[in-house]
């Protein structure tokens, strides 16, 4: 049972899933660190299987800690269900795959992330399903793609690391004409930015690990949407084992809670960040929707409430990227989103770095290319530090 939690998402981003009456009165949700759950007698085990009876059996097909956190998720989506896999990449393939058989179609667009591609060029294709690239994000690039055979449009909004959005609307207007689901990877923009359900998106995956959890301690995957289709999904996850283990969920609920606090010093830190780097000579282009000169600003404006804290930008070329990375000293550099620390790679040696450099080039993403991902630092202290970082630089 899930208590009342208000109607906005910070109240519900700390009670949500919880129930302290359920569990002795704490006021954390506790930890059910255990595989197996007894029950009182056979009668009773007989009724926890058959679902008539309030109860858990084995954790790889429910589990209490699981369970609070994929209602807490539900709930700061707006959606009837949510199911939490052990990584975002365990999510795209359980919101896929249950859906998907030899023969049928998948219309992707081309602005996808490094794995989420590689999973679309190397394993789709051995289980016989015919991956279409979309010429662009356009609605009418991706609805030239669209056949008879296609079950699934998937996109992703904003994207990684160009940070373009997607008209979801049209898409889902697009998939509904077609008889096709849209799935979309909302991960960048999080329940507090962007709602893509209530826009007509089927199924929405989230890599947990990034804006969800925030403190770069779990891998966290989750797939939202309503229970008619979460149900399939699920049904699929509990026979393939790609669960979240429940010390992980335990520490997403942790950082689910302070969720709205953190996304909002990202959305401020990110425009601030993003104005200084439009405004440096060094600097050829900012790719941040909240900026008036991204070419999404407009559809932007009108589908998010935020832009959230990854920008990427444009320099000279790849030996000037990689000296502004190295010389930067408050951001770390490596992988992921996300997190309360700030982050700063190239693309190509990060998310996209199992992606050829003919196909990088293709969707983009130049040697030059430089990616960050705002933390929650003091955004005077984040952009004295990039200053530093492209002054010094030839």
């Amino acid at each position: 049972m899930t208590p009342a939690a208000g109607d906005h998402i910070g109240t519900l981003a700390v009670h949500a899933g919880h129930a302290p009456e359920e569990h002795m009165g704490a006021a954390v949700p506790p930890l059910y660190q255990s595989v197996t759950f007894v029950a009182a007698d056979s009668d009773a085990l007989e009724e926890i299987n058959e679902g008539r009876r309030r109860g858990y059996v084995y954790s790889r097909i429910r589990n209490p800690t699981v369970l609070a956190a994929e209602q807490r998720l539900a709930a700061l989506e707006g959606a009837q269900s949510a199911v939490l896999f052990a990584s975002g990449m365990a999510a795209v393939a359980g919101a896929l795959d249950p859906f998907l058989r030899s023969g049928d179609e998948l219309v992707s667009l081309p602005d996808i992330y490094g794995g989420t591609l590689r999973y679309f060029t190397e394993i789709l294709p051995q289980r016989g399903v015919d991956v279409r690239w979309a010429r662009s994000i356009d609605a009418a690039d991706v609805a030239a793609c669209v056949s008879p055979k296609t079950k699934i449009i998937y996109a992703e909004t904003p994207t990684n690391p160009l940070v373009r959005i997607v008209d979801l609307p049209a898409l889902a207007a697009l998939a509904a004409r077609s008889s096709s689901m849209l799935v979309v990877d909302g991960t960048l923009g999080g329940p507090l930015n962007q709602k893509p359900l209530d826009l007509g998106v089927n199924l929405l995956v989230h890599s947990g690990s990034k804006y969800l959890n925030g403190h770069g301690d779990v891998l966290a995957g989750a797939v939202v949407g309503s229970r008619e289709l979460t149900r399939k999904v699920r049904s699929a996850q509990q026979a393939s084992g790609a669960i979240m283990d429940p010390h992980a969920a335990w520490l997403l609920m942790r950082g689910m809670a302070t969720y709205e606090l953190r996304m909002q010093r990202h959305n401020a830190s990110g425009m601030d960040i993003a104005e200084f780097l439009e405004g440096h000579e060094a600097v050829r282009k900012v790719h941040f929707p909240g900026l008036a000169s991204h070419p999404d600003h407009q559809l932007a404006r009108r589908q998010m409430s935020g832009f959230g804290g990854l920008i990427s930008f444009e320099v000279e070329d790849g030996r000037m990227a990689r000296q502004v990375v190295d010389r930067t000293r408050l951001f770390g550099i490596g992988p992921s989103i996300g997190g309360i620390e700030s982050l700063i790679s190239q693309p190509g040696n990060t998310s996209h770095h199992s992606v050829t450099p003919e196909r990088r080039l293709e969707m983009g993403i130049t040697p030059g290319l430089v990616r960050i991902s705002v933390g929650i630092e003091d955004a005077r202290d984040l952009i004295a530090d990039l200053a530093q970082a492209l002054e010094t630089s030839p």
